[in-house]
């Protein structure tokens, strides 16, 4: 499930590909910051015929509280975030679906870096307590001398208290950021180590001078050698 970015002549507009975002199934998607649907084409990545839409108003004032408490956390660690953050309310039971993308391209360097996390929060109209569930995924490619790529995944899930829109919507962010620190700590942590074993094997070892061999000017010895033994 891929999370895409599609601009439209007003503001940025976002949805996340397949279910999540789509009013009917198809190619029509909904943008709850702005409140608006569009055509999405998949050739051209264009949205377009953008028309206004209600609100659910049974989950709103919940899906705004986690929209605003989200922001702080957003803007300090994903500096160029894409967010979403879906509300609904059916048989007496509030979902909200928070969507999270950011990445970094560098190809003048030769690596390409993705973050996505999605998170749905269920709960009675009544609050109580909220079953959190996410899955986040890092993506890494580097390709200078060689094609290495990371692709890593985490699912978790808590339950928290949510009495009141702003509490709620707190705590919930409270568990996403510490969700999502732990798991890049633990990336960082495990490329360390691999370091230091993994792809420390993988080198080749030095000789007995330690010091690196020069495969250019061996072959030019052996080039000059074949020289003097022809002639």
């Amino acid at each position: 499930r891929e999370l895409t970015l599609v601009l439209t002549r007003g503001p940025k507009q976002w949805y996340q590909r397949r279910v999540r975002g789509s009013l009917d199934g198809s190619k029509r998607f909904y943008d709850p910051k702005s409140s608006k649907s569009f055509t999405y084409n998949y050739l051209k990545n264009e949205a377009s015929d953008v028309q206004e839409e209600d609100r659910d108003a049974g989950a709103e004032k919940w899906r705004e509280a986690i929209q605003s408490a989200l922001k702080p956390y957003l803007d300090e660690f994903f500096p160029a975030h894409v967010t979403a953050v879906y509300g609904k309310l059916e048989d007496d039971q509030v979902t909200i679906t928070v969507c999270i993308e950011d990445h970094k391209y560098n190809p003048n360097n030769f690596w390409n870096g993705k973050w996505k996390s999605k998170w749905d929060v269920k709960f009675p109209t009544a609050g109580g307590y909220a079953k959190v569930e996410g899955t986040m995924s890092a993506q890494v490619h580097y390709y200078e001398d060689g094609n290495v790529q990371l692709l890593s995944n985490k699912a978790v899930e808590e339950s928290v208290q949510i009495s009141s829109p702003n509490e709620g919507a707190d705590n919930v962010v409270a568990f996403i950021k510490k969700s999502e620190t732990e798991y890049q700590m633990a990336i960082n942590e495990n490329y360390t180590s691999m370091s230091n074993t993994t792809f420390k094997a993988l080198r080749r070892n030095l000789p007995i001078t330690q010091t690196l061999i020069d495969w250019h000017k061996l072959h030019g010895f052996q080039v000059g050698k074949d020289i003097m033994n022809k002639s």
